[in-house]
Order: C-alpha cells, then sequence, then structure tokens
C-alpha cells in the first residue's frame, strides 16, 4: 500500500534532493473512520491516509527558488467544518457581485476542502460527482477566473498524479491541467518531473 505522505517525506529528505524545507507540521493517528462523506468510493491508500494522519503540511522549495511544493492536508474529521465556513461565506456575501454568482453559492453547498493552500485557495471535494476541483478564494471579488476548474476525477486520481510531482504549487492552475485535471505532460511540470527523477534514485 503506497503511503503519499511518507514517501514524500522521504523524497525530499534524501542529501541529493537539492531541496529546502520550508515548513514541516505532521501529526500522526489512529482512527476508524466510516467514509460516507465518499459515497463514490475511496481506495485503500486513502483510507490509510485519512485514518492515520492528523495533520500532515509540508512545504518547500528547490531548483534555487523556481520550484515548489505546498501539501496542507485537511483530516477526516475536519472536513465538514470546512464545508461549513465556506457555505457560511458563501450565504452572506451581497448579491449581484459576480456573474453566476447563484452558481458559485450552489457549488459551495457541495464542495469539501481536502487540501489548503496558505493563500486561501482549496482543492474539494464535489459530492455531486466525486470530482477534485479548484476553489479560488477570491472568486467573490474578482469573479470565476480559476474557480470551479477540474483537478482530477476523484480523489485517489489527485493523489496518484499530484504527487508524482512531489505536490507541486503552482501559480496558475490553468497551466498544469487539461479538462480532466492535473495533466503532468505540461511544460509546466518539467522541472517537478526531473526533481521527481532525482529524489527517487
Amino acid at each position: 500500500m503506497t503511503d503519499y505522505f511518507m514517501e514524500l517525506e522521504n523524497r525530499l529528505n534524501r542529501e541529493n534532493s537539492g531541496v529546502t524545507i520550508l515548513d514541516s507540521r505532521i501529526v500522526q493517528c489512529e482512527s476508524e473512520h466510516r467514509f460516507d462523506l465518499f459515497v463514490f468510493g475511496i481506495s485503500e491508500e486513502m483510507k490509510h491516509i485519512y485514518n492515520h494522519y492528523k495533520q500532515f503540511l509540508l512545504s518547500w522549495k528547490g531548483d534555487a527558488g523556481r520550484l515548489q511544493g505546498y501539501v496542507d492536508f485537511v483530516p477526516y474529521e475536519q472536513l465538514q467544518k470546512e464545508h461549513e465556513l465556506w457555505c457560511e461565506i458563501a450565504k452572506d456575501m451581497e448579491t449581484g457581485l459576480i456573474e453566476e454568482q447563484d452558481t458559485v453559492v450552489e457549488d459551495f453547498t457541495h464542495w469539501y476542502p481536502i487540501f489548503r493552500f496558505a493563500n486561501g485557495d482549496a482543492f474539494c471535494y464535489d459530492d455531486r460527482n466525486g470530482r477534485i476541483v479548484f476553489l479560488d478564494h477570491e472568486v467573490f471579488d474578482e469573479g470565476i477566473n480559476l474557480h470551479g476548474l477540474t483537478i482530477a476525477e476523484s480523489i485517489d486520481t489527485l493523489l496518484e498524479t499530484w504527487s508524482r510531482v512531489l505536490f507541486a504549487d503552482i501559480y496558475d492552475w490553468y497551466e498544469g491541467a487539461c479538462e480532466y485535471g492535473i495533466d503532468l505532460s505540461k511544460p509546466v511540470y518539467e522541472g517537478y518531473l526531473q526533481l521527481f527523477g532525482k529524489c527517487s534514485e
């Protein structure tokens, strides 16, 4: 069974990685969640992560600062709280702020942040179809833009794909995704794939 978080930590800590760890906060636990939220199912690897990590936050930079990664995992017991927080934010917004605001507000009632970013953005699980989508924290100020971009077809696909670029944190996710989610053939990932290979030697 693959523990994506442990693999990331081990790879980045190798002497030849050339990576600088900026922040590392890892708390393990022993839980037995029922996973009622994930009605479309999740893999044993994902169940292991939710049952064995209470916190996993790791950020890094490499290649003279040209590459960076960030992963801030939302544990299963906090998913509902994060969801309700965004529902409240959306509900309290004035009407008419942006185009298609009703759609954005409706989306929030189905989205559960599963990975957070330092700037307030998040990758969210959509309970209507099991997809992972991008939540832009400035959507009510800037409009839809990246908001709602498909990041992966499922939570399992997200971990399998994102881990292969060491949980890269890229500025514009449009540059790193196609209609089905993260696309590792995009030029933005070239350096990350090279680094992954180096960290795997």
